[in-house]
């Protein structure tokens, strides 16, 4: 029996890797940011989608915080010019020590 979360990834599957490969490319941008890792956090009918960064060479939090919000900016703008806005509403920016 296919879950109403089950057909969400799948239906989710393509825009999560558009998703992943244009923030990917965008952190590269700055230096401070290192790996990132992309965690799954199901839930009932949906899953949100954690994409995580390493943070590196001390960076401060204000610094770090301005960067997020230049992420999470730019990635609205591509998730809609991309028709990808109900993947972009599940996922969630960070970073980790």
């Amino acid at each position: 029996m296919v879950t109403r979360l089950d057909k969400f990834k799948k239906e989710m599957e393509p825009a999560k890797k558009l998703y992943t490969n244009e923030i990917e490319d965008f952190a590269k941008n700055y230096e401070f940011l290192g790996e990132m890792t992309l965690e799954e956090m199901p839930d009932i009918d949906t899953q949100d989608y954690i994409f995580c960064f390493e943070k590196l060479n001390g960076t401060s939090e204000d610094v770090l915080d301005k960067t997020l919000k230049e992420l999470y900016v730019h990635m609205k703008e591509f998730s809609k010019e991309n028709g990808i806005d109900r993947f972009s509403r599940n996922a969630v920016i960070s970073y980790r020590d």
